[in-house]
């Protein structure tokens, strides 16, 4: 009888299972703005900081985030790396959807 745990790896390679939530850029956005505002509760010196609007970029691989933010918006002193911070995790947990 055949293992049930042995698997095809090349074949898993060509075709990554993606977990990812498929959201709208303004779902993305109210997401990323949610995150910022739990940031500021717990530390007000992000007050200000705001939600980047997604844009669609093409995907390099499989896996790859299909969206990418151009800029901050309202970028108050100190937050920028915490912005990058949340908005590299959200590229992992989102595909952009038309």
């Amino acid at each position: 009888m055949p293992d049930s745990l042995l698997f095809n790896t090349s074949v898993m390679a060509e075709y990554p299972v993606t977990l990812k939530k498929r959201a709208t850029a303004d779902e993305i956005q109210a997401d990323l703005q949610g995150r910022i505002e739990r940031m500021i509760a717990r530390d007000a010196k992000y007050a200000g900081c705001a939600a980047p609007t997604p844009k669609p970029i093409p995907s390099r691989s499989g896996g790859a985030a299909n969206w990418t933010v151009t800029g901050f918006p309202n970028l108050a002193p100190g937050c920028y790396t915490a912005l990058v911070q949340i908005v590299d995790q959200a590229r992992q947990e989102y595909e952009l959807v038309s």
